[in-house]
């Protein structure tokens, strides 16, 4: 089935205005068709000399999205905010050793969903990086756009004094990470006619970095339902550029996505968006706002109301589309600010007269539904405006740890908070195997065993019989499917649709529970490790949703009560060996 594509979304892909690409429409320079719910727009699969379309038909993204760490490559990151960037690095496989950010409610937000993330709340100015120096892998930091000097005759560091880009450039100076990136608004590129990109040029060349030609991303390429653009800039330390290794930057999603994605349960969240706190409009605007469609704007209120909810603004030149705007269901959301109700850019709900709720802006954001947000609804919708988009910062933290593998791959080291890590944890050494069900089911029958480990018969187990050097893995299991643990009779467990480990499969042999809140408590045996489907044990659920299943038997209760451990895979996973388990005790 081709892939529907609205006017609108053709010109924010092209950067062209809506009013040509109508134009292609009406003159047929490409084909213009309704699709089945009865909107005009064009099918992506003919519009191949497009350029950014024809990047997504052609993306490599499902293969861009199996890129795993070769090993712990560990990260800073600076004015943090809400976590969006750190979120999707951490999801890409960075693990952060310093998240420094001054908002105080921001910094409660990391706490609150990674307790064992290191958050410095404070003034960067104050911070001294002196002890992680030649100890990281790779630094980012979202710096915010000032008036530089350009006193200097190069407009290098010097020039940056006074600004929180030369805080940045601080920490990369002492820090001397491999790698580290920069992201800002992409009006960053023609600031101060260019200057100001100019010198921060000069300051990255004068660090002993190489700055890879900056490029403005567009968040709708890249999995999120919302019309956002950030510039990147990634530059590689000297020694290491000069060997030949190149960043390449992150194949687009092979469509866009919308608010309707955002909200329904479908291929961005495997649920409906749940309810949460959202603002309200007062009775005079919600009548106002009431006659606005879906996707209009004050232009469709009748003239009278206009002049009346406009005010002065009526008589001004400018489109204001951001004025008394309701969204649309089937496009992606407008750049999200830090309140949803503000006049100039109202963010109202495609079907309901009303603000976004907070989940609803984080959804738009693709923050998962668990991550909270600290402090006021007015803390909250700030931290979510602010935030780089999860799944666009994901999708360039999985070409960063691409570029990383192939550093190491030139100079193969450990990471020096690697061993520690280890001897703190008995946690085997942390190189992802992500499996992928599909990939898995191509290669064998649905119903053949991967793995088989016939290694324990069917007598009840004790203590002598355990081996302790065999790996354990931990696993989350979500609160719908936890009865037959919490009994000790489960018989089998099934991944989600990616499974990262660790350990390969060949060498996963028991398995605990991992009880939301709780911890684990029960030593499972995994007996199979095969391809299977979700189909088999959610009804509902679709026949070719492939999964891991493992067919495990319990083998006995190993604690009096539940034991707390870190998740430390995508907070899903965990895998050690039982000697660590058993020396929780």
């Amino acid at each position: 089935m081709p892939t529907f594509l609205s006017a609108t979304n053709l010109a924010d892909l092209t950067g062209t205005s809506l009013a040509t690409t109508l134009k292609w429409g009406e003159n047929g320079v490409y084909p213009y068709h309704k699709n089945e719910k009865g909107k005009e727009g064009f099918y992506m699969e003919e519009l191949t000399d497009v350029e950014p379309v024809q990047l997504m038909l052609n993306t490599h993204w499902d293969e861009e999205f199996h890129v795993a760490p070769l090993r712990d490559y560990t990260s800073v990151e600076l004015f943090a905010g809400a976590g969006g960037l750190a979120l999707g690095m951490h999801m890409a496989g960075f693990r952060h050793v310093l998240l420094n950010e001054i908002d105080a409610m921001a910094c409660q937000t990391l706490r609150k969903n990674h307790p064992e993330w290191n958050v410095l709340e404070g003034d960067i100015h104050q911070v001294d990086f002196t002890p992680l120096h030649g100890k990281v892998d790779f630094l980012s930091g979202g710096f915010p756009c000032q008036a530089f000097s350009y006193a200097g005759k190069k407009g290098g560091l010097n020039d940056t004094r006074g600004t929180l880009f030369f805080e940045l450039a601080r920490a990369v100076k002492t820090i001397q990470p491999k790698v580290f990136m920069g992201e800002n608004v992409k009006g960053l590129l023609s600031h101060d006619g260019g200057k100001t990109l100019d010198v921060i040029r000069n300051a990255i060349k004068e660090l002993g970095y190489t700055l890879v030609e900056p490029r403005v991303l567009k968040a709708i390429m890249y999995q999120v339902p919302q019309k956002r653009e950030r510039l990147i800039l990634v530059a590689i330390r000297n020694d290491i550029y000069e060997k030949g290794v190149r960043f390449k930057w992150p194949d687009p999603y092979r469509r866009v996505m919308t608010l309707r994605d955002a909200f329904f349960k479908g291929d961005l969240f495997s649920q409906d968006v749940p309810h949460s706190e959202g603002q309200l409009y007062p009775a005079k605007k919600a009548r106002v706002m009431a006659m606005v469609p879906e996707g209009g704007d004050w232009r469709n209120l009748p003239v009278n109301e206009q002049k009346e909810y406009m005010g002065g603004s009526f008589y001004l030149g400018g489109g204001k589309t951001g004025m008394a705007r309701r969204l649309s269901m089937d496009e992606p959301s407008l750049t999200l600010t830090c309140a949803p109700a503000q006049k100039q850019t109202e963010r109202c709900h495609p079907t309901e007269t009303r603000p976004l709720t907070v989940r609803e802006y984080a959804r738009i954001q693709t923050f998962p539904d668990d991550w909270d947000f600290a402090g006021s609804l007015a803390d909250q919708y700030k931290q979510i405006g602010n935030a780089v988009p999860v799944n666009l910062s994901f999708a360039i933290g999985r070409s960063l740890i691409r570029l990383l593998n192939d550093i190491d791959a030139l100079n193969p080291e450990q990471s020096q908070f690697e061993e520690a890590d280890k001897a703190a944890h008995g946690m085997l050494p942390p190189q992802l195997f992500e499996i992928d069900m599909l990939d898995l089911h191509k290669q064998y029958h649905q119903d053949a065993h991967i793995v088989h480990h016939p290694f324990i018969g069917k007598k009840q187990i004790d203590n002598c019989d355990l081996d302790d050097s065999k790996s354990v893995l931990v696993s989350l299991v979500p609160d719908k499917y936890i009865v037959p643990y919490t009994n000790q009779d489960a018989k089998v467990y099934f991944t989600g649709k990616k499974f990262p480990s660790t350990v390969k499969l060949n060498q996963l042999y028991y398995f605990m529970p991992y009880t939301k809140g709780k911890g684990i408590r029960d030593l499972y045996q995994i007996e199979v490790a095969r391809v299977g489907t979700k189909h088999e044990f959610v009804e509902k659920a679709e026949e070719n949703d492939y999964r891991l299943v493992f067919e495990i038997r319990f083998v006995k209760q190993l604690f009096d009560d539940y034991k707390p451990i870190k998740l430390m895979i995508w907070r899903t996973f965990t895998d050690t060996n039982l000697r660590a388990i058993l020396a929780m005790q």
